[in-house]
């Protein structure tokens, strides 16, 4: 009899040989298909004797496919799943109910409906694969399924122990641990109940004062976590991380014991003052902020302290940990939980719980609850520290009184509470609309007097000066309005005169834009938010004293006057690289109307030239080769300004090979090539380019391009020095390949590769006659974007991100597109699986889907019923099988298709925010090494499709190969979950959006600005107005833009459902541009 080990590695053995002979099937049927195809196309015909290779290839392929298909799919997965390879179980029962029941796939013909049996079975894989998204589905496809939960003692003997240590009842441990004990199998769903159960045997050592036996269960625990350990470490980091984090336990348990020396934990308690107790106190602090901030990793590192703070008595520590816990639950949705521990930690006498449990009421939406619990936390801090107005305002709106006021030394100690509370306090009361805009402004101003260096205070009172001056300026332009269309009759002076007591709005500015560069001055937290908009203001406000000639206005020059001063200094004070994060707004600005807003927006350039010259330089490129001759002339004012102000040496080089560089390339992106030619020889044909190598000149890669902000903005004192670039680190362009592949789309666009000076190549794509900047604008917001993604937990811990690639444009008709590498258009990839399964004929297939269209439009057939009925039956979806053929390996598999759930249910939702339409096959790639989903080519952006000839009626492409793709469950679960996280992330966050957006609306470079090219001044247009207009309503949950009628106001599940049913409505699909595919 084999033991189980081996009986495991025999299995697997049998598994890697299954795939093989899989594989060999899959490329040997892809191979043969596709050169027939392609044979067929070129009019060859091969000869007898390739032919009669082929068949007898054929029949072997045939027979092991047989023996294959053999072996039922259920068998597989079930040994699979006693193996623990939960992967491949999936993989396999994923193709068993294909096979007998279909999948959930409501853009395809027909969709398929699951047993109990399949969902029960499905629930304990994904169980095992800790995907909670994956269970989602499974629970929305479970229609009333009850969970039997299997009555096993022994499991709830595991949780059992886990609950018993973590409360300190020894008593319950004992009695539970030799039951759970008891045939412990080491399966990943039992990995952390085995865990604890070694830990349980730990305490139990060291309550019995057995040194040895410590030692040895310590040693137990980490040989069992290093297999595991080595081989999650192959695959990532965040993968190993939860082992690492038991190590990490197991270390602090190992300090513990070493300071008990021979004594039970329970006889020998430690005082706050002990020097080798704080010490190590202040270790595992330090540690714990190195940990991941998430619940799994946190909260068994704080039961463990919790326990050890207990049986020394410190209550105020065990309060701190009860406190730090119910953050983490709050964070995580576990409002329940939270409320639990804010109790145990007010009962145990932590400070600051006040804080915490206002925040728990405000996120239950009890928010009267929330303010008043903030209020009688400030009532009861010092009144000389709160100030007058502060108290003012909280005794006209609370009942409490205050009491007896602090010790002043207590009271200078707290001041950043007393900051941080107040600050809250005042953004609900201003939320809740419970006090006059001019009493916030008041309690704003009390935050930034008791914090001065406190960025986040200068920004919240930026942002709701700046809402105060959008409202009011809103309000006297339209009364401007108004009184220029009708005539104003005497009756009507009465309510205006009231309003005309009311400031210009602009009087406002001065304060709105010294608070955002306060707050920048303090940290860069905010930049991307705070610095676009400052500069906005400044640019808008510009105009305005320009266009109306308000010279004669003494209210107008002093305003104008400060917003200079503000801007100049904040161009002298604020870190260089700062500016070099809005160089592209600084860019398209430089014909500004206002002569004075000219000269800073140059000299801010010019700094950044000198500083940053490798970056600067590619993002000057296409305003220094502009068609409208006043922008190209003050692009090469500002560059010979800056190459003046260089020292001698490599940077005066750098200027002067830069426009021979850039000259050359663009005569690349329109050469025609010779006819017929597949590409062009560079060294014969641009010979002069070639003999330009090597150059000092960086290559313009997403990496080299992208800022680094310093880790921590604390203390901005010593950011002037610090360097977001560093040269060593980024590839200059050393050398170009002899050729350049000429792809065969429309424009012919050329494929080049420059070789790095660290050896890699790289090629690029070289675009003519289309115009780059929205692409590259649009960059730089999905730059924004995976910012806030990495920023919020339910995100990060999804690592969701939108993959981005550099684009520069050369021009404002070609550019270069970093080349994003292993990827494969999603029509070429379904063409040839098509063509494989003998449904797609180069030939004749074009042909007949035009027919087809023609006579259904002839006789006046629904477009619905002619996609159901006609077009979809011709192409059953095929896209699972794409996964399945290019990673063999089932981790892999599993691993790729969440890859491309995440990345495309990122992209959609990101997509129909900013109205981007031509989502056509060959615009959306597939990473053929991690399943990323990759959007291209953004020139169809802010509902731009809606203006075709055939509108493109769908939010974002979810056609029934794109929900293939996703699985057997469809668009339920990992794709759902995922668009509601980011629908979410950016309704949250949409003054951050609207901000980097609204720079669009203003910025000259844009494409629908080309037709008027008068003097390439500043140009405003109700198009841009339209389309931000329709973006801020999306961002408010309203469904515009697609072919429905504007609805009301959703919440964000409601809206990702609604979205998705858009989508994937045959109705909507069929109204598609015949070659936008809506089958593929």
């Amino acid at each position: 009899m084999y033991d189980q080990g081996q009986s495991e590695v025999c299995v697997q053995a049998i598994f890697t040989l299954l795939d093989n002979l899989g594989q060999w099937v899959d490329d040997l049927k892809q191979e043969i298909a596709l050169s027939q195809s392609s044979h067929a196309m070129a009019g060859k015909h091969a000869g007898k004797l390739k032919n009669d290779g082929q068949d007898q290839l054929l029949v072997q392929c045939s027979n092991v496919a047989e023996l294959l298909a053999a072996i039922p799919k259920v068998t597989l997965a079930k040994t699979s799943f006693r193996c623990q390879a939960h992967a491949r179980a999936l993989a396999y029962f994923e193709s068993h109910v294909r096979e007998m029941s279909g999948s959930s796939n409501p853009a395809a013909e027909c969709s398929g409906t699951f047993s109990d049996d399949d969902i029960s079975f499905l629930m304990e894989i994904y169980g095992g694969l800790d995907e909670p998204d994956g269970l989602l589905a499974m629970i929305a496809h479970a229609d009333g399924l009850v969970r039997r939960i299997p009555q096993y003692k022994k499991t709830w003997c595991m949780q059992g122990v886990q609950a018993a240590w973590r409360l300190g009842r020894w008593d319950l441990m004992d009695e539970y641990l030799p039951e759970a004990d008891k045939g412990l199998v080491c399966s990943s769903s039992e990995n952390s109940a085995s865990f604890d159960i070694g830990l349980a045997k730990i305490f139990k050592a060291m309550m019995n004062k057995d040194q040895f036996m410590v030692a040895e269960k310590i040693a137990q625990s980490k040989q069992a976590l290093l297999v595991p350990l080595a081989a999650a470490g192959m695959d990532s980091y965040m993968r190993a991380y939860p082992y690492i984090v038991k190590l990490h336990m197991l270390c602090e348990l190992e300090d513990f014991n070493s300071l008990l020396g021979d004594e039970s934990f329970l006889d020998k308690s430690f005082s706050a003052d002990d020097p080798n107790f704080l010490k190590l106190t202040t270790d595992w602090d330090n540690r714990l902020r190195c940990t991941q901030s998430s619940l799994w990793a946190r909260e068994p590192l704080l039961a463990f302290r919790r326990m050890v703070y207990n049986l020394s008595h410190m209550n105020s520590q065990v309060g701190n940990c009860w406190l730090r816990y119910a953050k983490l639950c709050r964070l995580a949705g576990h409002y329940e939980t939270a409320h639990r521990a804010i109790l145990e930690a007010d009962a145990s006498g932590a400070p600051n719980v006040h804080m915490e449990k206002a925040k728990h009421l405000w996120n239950i939406r009890k928010s009267d609850s929330a303010i008043a619990e903030l209020q009688q936390t400030l009532l009861n801090m010092p009144a000389e520290v709160l100030g007058n107005v502060v108290l003012s305002s909280l005794c006209s709106l609370s009942l409490a009184l205050p009491n007896a006021p602090f010790s002043a030394t207590q009271a200078s100690k707290e001041n950043p509470d007393v900051s941080k509370t107040l600050l809250l306090y005042t953004r609900w009361i201003h939320n809740t609309g419970q006090k006059q805009s001019e009493e916030i402004r008041c309690l704003y101003n009390r935050v930034t007097e008791l914090r001065p260096k406190w960025e986040k205070g200068f920004f919240c009172m930026a942002k709701f000066l700046d809402d105060l001056l959008v409202d009011a300026r809103k309000r006297q332009e339209d009364k401007k309005f108004t009184a220029g269309v009708g005539s104003a009759t005497p009756s009507s002076a009465g309510p205006l005169s009231t309003q005309a007591q009311e400031k210009p709005w602009w009087e406002l500015l001065p304060t709105v834009s010294l608070c955002y560069a306060k707050g920048l001055h303090k940290g860069h937290k905010n930049l991307f938010q705070a610095l676009p908009r400052l500069l906005t203001l400044y640019f808008e406000f510009g105009n305005i004293y320009i266009r109306d000639d308000n010279s004669s206005n003494g209210g107008m020059v002093t305003v104008h006057n400060r917003m200079l001063s503000i801007i100049r200094g904040s161009s002298r004070d604020l870190p260089t690289y700062q500016w070099l994060t809005v160089l592209s707004q600084l860019i398209s600005r430089i014909c500004h109307q206002n002569g004075d807003v000219v000269k800073t927006v140059r000299y801010i350039i010019t700094c950044v030239l000198q500083a940053y010259p490798q970056q600067a330089l590619w993002m000057m490129a296409a305003v220094s080769k502009s068609t409208v001759s006043a922008r190209r002339e003050a692009a090469t004012h500002i560059l010979n300004s800056a190459k003046k102000g260089c020292r001698k040496g490599g940077n005066v080089a750098l200027f002067n090979q830069f426009p021979s560089l850039i000259e050359h390339l663009i005569k690349l992106c329109f050469h025609p090539g010779q006819p017929k030619a597949k590409a062009i020889n560079i060294s014969t044909e641009f010979s002069s380019l070639k003999r330009m190598m090597p150059l000092g000149i960086i290559l313009p890669v997403q990496q080299s391009l992208t800022v680094t902000l310093p880790s921590y903005d604390s203390n901005m004192s010593g950011q002037s020095a610090f360097h977001p670039f560093s040269v060593s680190e980024h590839p200059t362009i050393a050398g170009i390949a002899d050729e350049a592949e000429i792809l065969s789309s429309l424009q012919k666009p050329k494929k080049v590769v420059f070789l790095g000076s660290d050896g890699v190549a790289r090629p690029f794509l070289c675009k003519p006659k289309d115009d780059l900047r929205k692409d590259s604008r649009m960059m730089e917001f999905n730059a924004v974007i995976n910012r806030l993604l990495s920023e919020v937990p339910e995100s990060r811990r999804r690592k969701l991100y939108i993959r981005t690639f550099a684009v520069v444009p050369l021009t404002e008709d070609c550019g270069l597109v970093e080349w994003v590498p292993n990827t494969r258009g999603l029509r070429h990839i379904l063409q040839d699986i098509y063509i494989t399964c003998g449904k797609y004929d180069r030939m004749k297939t074009t042909s007949q889907m035009k027919r087809l269209y023609d006579e259904c439009h002839a006789s006046k057939m629904a477009e619905d019923v002619m996609l159901k009925t006609k077009i979809l039956p011709l192409f059953p979806p095929v896209f699972h099988k794409w996964f399945l053929m290019t990673f063999s390996e089932p981790a892999a598999w599993f691993r790729a298709r969440l890859a491309y759930a995440h990345t495309a249910a990122v992209w959609s939702m990101v997509g129909h925010i900013v109205g981007l339409g031509d989502r056509h096959g060959e615009n959306i790639l597939i990473d053929a090494t991690t399943g990323d989903c990759v959007h291209v080519d953004f020139s169809c952006l802010f509902d731009k499709g809606l203006q075709l000839e055939k509108p493109e009626v769908v939010p974002f492409r979810l056609t029934q190969n794109m929900i293939d793709g996703l699985g057997i469950t469809g668009y339920e679960g990992v794709f759902l979950k995922v668009c509601e996280i980011t629908l979410s992330v950016l309704r949250g966050h949409k003054e951050a959006l609207m901000t980097v957006l609204e720079t669009f609306i203003h910025d000259p470079l844009v494409e629908w600005t080309k037709t008027s090219k008068s003097s390439g001044g500043e140009v405003r247009n109700p198009q841009a107005q339209r389309a931000i207009a329709n973006i801020t309503a999306r961002l408010q949950g309203v469904v515009v833009g697609v072919n429905a009628a504007p609805s009301l106001p959703l919440s964000v599940e409601g809206q990702a459902r609604r979205l998705i049913a858009e989508a994937v409505s045959h109705k909507n699909l069929g109204k598609m541009y015949i070659w936008w595919m809506p089958w593929f």
